[in-house]
C-alpha cells in the first residue's frame, strides 16, 4: 500500500576504460564539480523524483557520500557496490532498493549522462506509470549505413525505422520482478534493462530524449559536456 514512488537508480559502476583516465570518469572534475554531481543534481532537483540510489565503482563508495553531503543531494537513500557487468550492476541495484512496490517507478540512468533534462525524467515517469516500462529515445538524424566489413559498407538502412536509446529508461516494480524472475528462467543477463525485456518479448514504450544528453565516454566528450554547460539555462551553477 501507500503512495507509489519514483525511485532514480544511478549507474556509476564503471572504470571508463576509453576515456584513458586514472579516475573513474563519473568522478572527473568539471568546473569543480565531479561529473556524478551534476547527474544527481538532476534527480535531486526533479520535484517528482523521491529517493536516489546508486550503484558506485568499488572503492569509491565513501569518496560518493561526502560529495553527495558536500553539495546537499539530501534524496540519497543508498550506495551499493557495482557489479562485473551493467547487468549485475543494475540488478544489484535494484535488489538493495528493498521492497519495491507494484506501481512504483524504478529509473535508470548512466551516471555518465550528466545533462539529462527534466522533460526527459518526467517523460520517462509518466510513460512509465502508463505502459510499465520506458526508454527515452532520439530519431536518428544521419543517413545510417549497415556495417558490410570493417572497412566498407554496401548497405544503408531506413533511419525512420531506427531510433537511437538513451537512458533514462524505466520499469515499474511490478514489471521489474516480472523481468527478472523471467530473465532467470531463460539464462538471459543483458546490460540495458530495455535490451533484456525485448529478449523477453516485451514491448519498450518510447519517451523523448534529448541531443544535450551525451554519454560521457572520451575525453572529446569533456569538451563537449564543457561547452554545453556555458548555454545551461539552469542557475545552480552561478
Amino acid at each position: 500500500g501507500g503512495t507509489a514512488l519514483n525511485i532514480a537508480l544511478i549507474l556509476a559502476g564503471g572504470m571508463g576504460a576509453r576515456m584513458g583516465q586514472d579516475i573513474p570518469k563519473q568522478f572527473i572534475h568539471v568546473n569543480n564539480i565531479p561529473v556524478i554531481i551534476y547527474t544527481l543534481q538532476a534527480f535531486q532537483d526533479h520535484p517528482d523524483i523521491d529517493r536516489i540510489q546508486v550503484v558506485c565503482i568499488d572503492g569509491w563508495e565513501a569518496i560518493l557520500r561526502g560529495y553527495a553531503q558536500q553539495f546537499n543531494i539530501t534524496k540519497l537513500a543508498g550506495v551499493v557496490s557495482g557489479g562485473v557487468t551493467r547487468f549485475d550492476s543494475t540488478k544489484q541495484g535494484m535488489d538493495a532498493l528493498g521492497a519495491v512496490q507494484d506501481e512504483d517507478v524504478i529509473i535508470v540512468h548512466d551516471a555518465v549522462r550528466p545533462l539529462v533534462t527534466k522533460e526527459s525524467i518526467s517523460d520517462t515517469i509518466r510513460v512509465c506509470q502508463r505502459e510499465g516500462n520506458s526508454m527515452t529515445i532520439l530519431d536518428c538524424v544521419d543517413t545510417m549505413y549497415a556495417r558490410t566489413t570493417d572497412g566498407y559498407t554496401q548497405e544503408t538502412v531506413e533511419r525512420s525505422g531506427i531510433v537511437r536509446g538513451q537512458t533514462p529508461e524505466a520499469v515499474t516494480g511490478r514489471r521489474m520482478h516480472e523481468m527478472y524472475a523471467k530473465a532467470e528462467q531463460a539464462g538471459l543477463q543483458l546490460d540495458s534493462i530495455s535490451a533484456l525485456q525485448i529478449a523477453l518479448g516485451m514491448e519498450i514504450h518510447f519517451a523523448q530524449g534529448s541531443e544535450r544528453n551525451i554519454k560521457l565516454t572520451r575525453t572529446e566528450d569533456i569538451d563537449l559536456f564543457k561547452a554545453l554547460l556555458q548555454t545551461e539555462r539552469d542557475g545552480w551553477l552561478k
